[in-house]
């Protein structure tokens, strides 16, 4: 629930110009790679194949896809029980999280954003 509602609120925050649209593009596209990836991934571990590393699913959080590795893992009930790959997971979301909120403090210092509650 979390990782959609984050991606309403990027959607929401590049519709009114505080983001630009490439981001919640480029945020929507990698957690649907990253959803399908974690899907191959648990698929993969199923069937006893050759598996997907761990060191791409956590790339593909930090770069972008961390709302899909959270519908990932609760959907496969996949990589929920390793402790040491839930600290990194957690680590890409709090980037993604801390670039966002940088990247929209500077805007907003800079005079680009205006936040006018009284209309």
């Amino acid at each position: 629930m979390t990782a959609i509602f984050f991606l309403l609120i990027v959607f929401a925050a590049a519709a009114i110009g505080w983001l630009p649209e490439s981001v919640a593009v480029l945020y929507f596209i990698l957690s649907i790679i990253t959803l399908f990836m974690y899907g191959l991934d648990k698929w993969l571990a199923l069937k006893g194949k050759r598996r997907i590393s761990e060191n791409k699913l956590h790339l593909l959080s930090l770069i972008g896809g961390w709302p899909g590795a959270t519908i990932g893992q609760q959907a496969f009930r996949h990589k929920i029980s390793k402790q040491s790959f839930r600290r990194l997971y957690y680590l890409t979301v709090l980037i993604n999280l801390a670039a966002i909120s940088v990247f929209l403090i500077l805007k907003y210092q800079l005079g680009l954003i205006e936040l006018d509650f009284t209309h």
